[in-house]
């Protein structure tokens, strides 16, 4: 999960409210984390440094926070897969919002 930004995280999201995540392989070229937030939880607050794929395993509805300003929603799709061109980065938390679990994969490229 990119870099987390631990001491916004803590100042702005109870801890009873943060979702799980479970790094799989962190190694020089790639990261790939596991995501499960439940409905009314929160990623934490993390930056964006590298290109990356989301993959779904089950459509869900979130809400995106962004340091930049740049918020808003997003619905994603079971079995899709999302490149996000990162460019210079971002910060920003997701709320689930809607009644169904965030399950994703997070597949992040370290280097170009």
């Amino acid at each position: 999960m990119s870099r987390k930004l631990d001491e916004k995280t803590e100042s702005e999201i109870p801890t009873d409210k943060l979702g799980h995540y479970d790094v799989l392989i962190d190694n020089d070229t790639t990261r790939i984390t596991f995501h499960r937030i439940e409905p009314g939880e929160n990623s934490g607050w993390h930056r964006h440094e590298h290109d990356y794929v989301g993959y779904h395993f089950q459509s869900s509805e979130v809400e995106i926070d962004r340091t930049d300003g740049k918020d808003g929603t997003m619905r994603s799709q079971e079995g899709v897969a999302t490149f996000y061109d990162v460019g210079d980065g971002f910060e920003h938390n997701v709320t689930v919002k809607g009644d169904s679990a965030l399950v994703a994969l997070e597949i992040e490229y370290k280097k170009p």
